[in-house]
């Protein structure tokens, strides 16, 4: 091995330290890895030619989601393709660099240790190559989008759209916006499956494709309505399971609710589940039951001594964290970009008044 690639060697592996890269001192294995870097640093090394390189981003692509997938069946459901043809891929791979990706003697494909190396350093190049496939596509066409959706949690303030009329209904632009709401991690999903370009909700993802900024606080207080308060003893867990706990209930599904770590539900009372959270307050106030309400909208009913602040060590109030979400993966039209700065813009005014 000449001097040169020895330095350059000594310069991947200080990379792969700086990011936590996997990248085991392995010349061989550092070999792979200066192929990939390459894509990145053409400019840097000119000691391999990359002019007969026949990987493909599809091959990088279907080794990615057989690996997120956990299988070769799964993956070919995802990508709409058959198994042989991934299995032809990866062998492809394989050949092309002399490795092993997966290991053969195992059920469920099981990356090598030198197939971890290559997985890691393809998902930096599949992570750099989309993002340039979507500043390509920004750049390459300025045609207005016909319509817009953005999600917004029933808990986010009103003003958390302001501006944005301005940007799109009361423009010259034709696009047509739709605002629908969403409860918890509805707002992540729409993102995810493509259904909305922006949301405003609790950030839950955990993909690197969702570009989230900090947007809103909202305080949840647990109240009861007075004139139900006075029929009790005491306002104290016990003395609450008997009076149902409203709850907003997400597509339908109450099993998720009914877990004991569910945030700010009570497993063991009763319960009563509504379709959405302005419901919620309207049976709240008129005695249905107790629940959690956002403080900034039941100020108002609390000075009026229409509801009550339960105050007990299992009945909480605590802090909602909403951001202001994104896919970065989908490319932004002039429309979409100019809504999508004035809610970075209105995230940092929040930012601003919170912090005074």
């Amino acid at each position: 091995m000449s001097t040169r690639l020895l330095e350059i060697c000594d310069e991947v592996t200080s990379y792969c330290q700086t990011y936590g890269l996997p990248l085991e001192v392995n010349y061989r294995r550092k070999e792979l890895a200066i192929k990939l870097l390459c894509f990145y640093y053409l400019d840097k090394f000119h000691l391999y030619s990359f002019r007969g390189l026949r990987m493909t981003i599809d091959q990088l692509e279907t080794l990615e989601m057989i690996v997120e997938k956990g299988s070769f069946k799964a993956a070919a459901e995802h990508l709409y393709k058959t198994q042989p043809s991934l299995s032809v891929a990866i062998k492809k791979l394989e050949e092309e660099f002399d490795l092993q990706l997966f290991n053969r003697e195992e059920y469920r494909p099981k990356l090598t240790a030198e197939g971890l190396v290559f997985y890691n350093w393809a998902k930096q190049t599949l992570s750099s190559f989309r993002e340039l496939r979507t500043v390509g596509q920004e750049l390459g066409t300025k045609k207005v989008e016909p319509y817009l959706t953005i999600v917004l949690d029933p808990l986010a303030r009103f003003e958390a759209i302001e501006g944005v009329f301005q940007e799109t209904i009361l423009s010259q632009h034709p696009t047509e916006v739709t605002f629908r709401s969403e409860i918890m991690n509805g707002g992540v999903d729409s993102l995810i499956s493509g259904e909305a370009d922006f949301a405003i909700a609790p950030f839950s993802a955990t993909s690197d494709e969702i570009e989230s900024v900090p947007f809103d606080r909202i305080q949840m207080v647990p109240v009861i309505a007075k004139s139900l308060a006075k029929n009790l003893p005491t306002l104290t867990a016990k003395a609450l399971k008997k009076v149902p706990q409203v709850v907003v209930l997400q597509n339908g599904d109450k099993s998720a609710l009914l877990k004991k770590d569910s945030r700010g539900v009570l497993s063991d009372s009763k319960k009563c589940f509504v379709t959405d959270h302005s419901l919620k307050h309207k049976m709240i106030i008129n005695g249905f039951g107790w629940g959690r309400l956002p403080l900034n909208e039941v100020d108002k009913d609390i000075k009026k001594d229409l509801l009550v602040i339960i105050d007990d060590e299992q009945i909480k109030a605590f802090t909602l964290d909403l951001h202001v979400m994104r896919l970065r993966t989908k490319p932004l039209g002039p429309v979409a970009k100019a809504v999508w700065n004035q809610l970075l813009k209105n995230a940092t005014v929040k930012k601003a008044k919170r912090s005074k």
